[in-house]
């Protein structure tokens, strides 16, 4: 474990990587106290997201770490997906049934590259490709939702 100097010292090395405003970010990093570590949890609800009228969308059906920080993008897809069931179908059901059949394998897609990330990083695997990865999920998330 490292002591509150070391993770302030560890966060302002990671930061030097990144310039913009992460340079006046890292210049106002000097209190230990203020550094929080912690596990990232992630999940990922099987179908339904629902039952009866209520419904999960965001972070409650589906979280992850922040890796691709498509978190807000994630839950906006799913309230745009949601709207737009709602009032393309005859019926609440029909509705749900067309947004998991939309919804589900993208999140799940977003979440499993989000954790793939954070195992390469927590293993330091020289054989990560987290370009290639980025450019898939990328590459779907283009699509229409």
């Amino acid at each position: 474990a490292m002591t509150p100097e070391q993770g302030l010292a560890h966060m302002r090395t990671l930061a030097e990587h990144y310039h913009g405003p992460w340079d006046d970010i890292r210049e106002r990093m000097v209190d230990p106290s203020s550094i929080h570590y912690t596990w990232y949890e992630w999940m990922i609800l099987d179908r339904p997201w629902f039952d009866g009228r209520v419904v999960l969308i965001g972070d409650a059906a589906h979280n992850c770490p922040p890796t691709l920080a498509q978190g807000a993008a994630q839950a906006m897809e799913d309230a745009m997906v949601l709207a737009d069931e709602l009032d393309k179908a005859g019926d609440v059901p029909a509705a749900l049934d067309a947004f998991m059949a939309r919804r589900l394998e993208r999140a799940r897609t977003v979440v499993e590259a989000s954790v793939q990330i954070v195992r390469w990083q927590i293993a330091h695997d020289p054989d990560a490709d987290v370009p290639r990865l980025m450019a898939r999920v990328l590459g779907i998330l283009c699509e229409p939702a």
